[in-house]
């Protein structure tokens, strides 16, 4: 008895750690694009998904069956941590089905031009409406805000890279260079437009 009350108590301190690695511990520099939303929402889905998997090893059972016939007072301190487990698990599963249904317009911010971004911006902010209204976790208003900003950030960082691309901003042929700061400026205008678009849709 003594022995299984000491491997559930390390077992509650280890889960309890593991649940405070939540967003507020997060360390990201401040300009990183929506590829991190999703990356950190799988990684804690696959340690939970391990734990729960672990939980339900033949060891764990005999432990947890032992102390649960022997009316051990561990056992509401696990209980609570178990409950935990599977609300964060429930969490992560579902933010990342809604985040992955956002890669196939989030990849242009990556690997396409400015243009092509414009493109696909109605798609992206219908996706981001979605989200919004029936995702169960992900919907709060500072999860909506910090996937925005990581949106954005990934927009400058692909209008900065097709200006520089040809060199220095001196050293480009006029016309050219002219021609790659209109399209910024086009979806700068187009990405504003589509949101005030689609935030008049949801008023309604």
């Amino acid at each position: 008895m003594d022995h299984f009350e000491s491997v559930v108590d390390d077992w509650c301190t280890q889960t309890e750690r593991l649940l405070g690695e939540g967003e507020s511990q997060r360390r990201e520099p401040e300009d990183v694009g929506p590829d991190t939303e999703l990356e950190f929402w799988r990684n804690r889905m696959a340690k939970f998904n391990s734990v729960a998997e672990q939980l339900k090893s033949k060891e764990a059972r005999v432990v947890l069956g032992v102390l649960t016939a022997a009316k051990s007072k561990i056992l509401k301190r696990w209980k609570a941590v178990d409950n935990n487990i599977t609300d964060c698990l429930n969490e992560a599963k579902d933010n990342v089905k809604y985040l992955s249904t956002l890669e196939k317009y989030t990849e242009p911010l990556y690997h396409g031009t400015p243009e092509t971004i414009v493109d696909n911006l109605l798609g992206l902010m219908n996706n981001l409406k979605m989200m919004l209204t029936i995702a169960r976790y992900y919907s709060t208003t500072e999860r909506m805000t910090t996937l925005f900003c990581k949106i954005t950030n990934q927009m400058i960082t692909n209008c900065r890279s097709s200006i520089l691309l040809p060199g220095k901003l001196w050293d480009q042929e006029v016309g050219s260079l002219l021609k790659n700061l209109h399209a910024c400026l086009r979806l700068n205008d187009a990405y504003q437009e589509q949101y005030r678009l689609t935030k008049d849709k949801l008023m309604t």
